[in-house]
């Protein structure tokens, strides 16, 4: 496990450029082609490239397993709400994905992004089972104090600068009219 960031960060840079490297080394050998032709078999260059993405996204992520843990013990003792620590990972990687920048629009602008993905996650709704539409209004109902005060403590446990953003009183409206709007997608039929 890679507990500092900064070291996942910088054994990640350095796995994509090594594993671009070598994916890109072996795979021209493997097709006979000189390494002088890459650019006319681009194709090939993207699929090491891409090969050497996933394989630094796995080397970042190492670090990631031990927090979602810890995560999941937050939102367990906080609702009663059981799930599964990979489920918590995916949504810590998510989120990590979307730039703080961005939360800070959303928090000025009053963006309405449940009414946005209203389609999506109707889709997501039919696939969801009785138990988790029960877990997810557990949440909503929650009162939005709570819900900031959980988030300012999963910022002091992730220090995902979003949870921080989302924690602050500034943030309480869009709270509020998203989950409006989410109630309205999922449990009004």
């Amino acid at each position: 496990m890679i507990q500092n960031k900064p070291t996942a960060i910088i054994l990640a840079v350095l796995t994509f450029i090594l594993g671009s490297i070598i994916f890109t080394s072996l795979i021209f050998y493997l097709l006979e082609y000189p390494l002088s032709s890459v650019a006319e078999h681009q194709n090939y260059l993207f699929l090491a490239i891409l090969a050497s993405a996933f394989l630094a996204s796995m080397v970042y992520g190492r670090g990631s397993k031990e927090r979602s843990s810890r995560v999941l013990n937050i939102i367990q003792e906080s609702f009663g709400i059981t799930s599964q620590e990979k489920d918590i990972y995916k949504v810590l990687r998510t989120i990590e994905q979307l730039p703080p920048f961005v939360v800070e629009k959303y928090i000025d602008l009053k963006i309405n992004a449940a009414e946005e993905f209203e389609d999506q996650i109707k889709d997501y709704k039919n696939k969801l089972s009785e138990v988790d539409l029960f877990k997810i209004k557990t949440i909503i109902e929650t009162p939005i104090e709570e819900l900031q005060d959980l988030s300012y403590e999963l910022y002091l446990e992730t220090e995902l600068e979003q949870f921080k953003l989302i924690s602050k009183s500034e943030a309480k409206p869009l709270i509020e009219l998203n989950i409006i709007e989410l109630k309205k997608i999922l449990f009004d039929d």
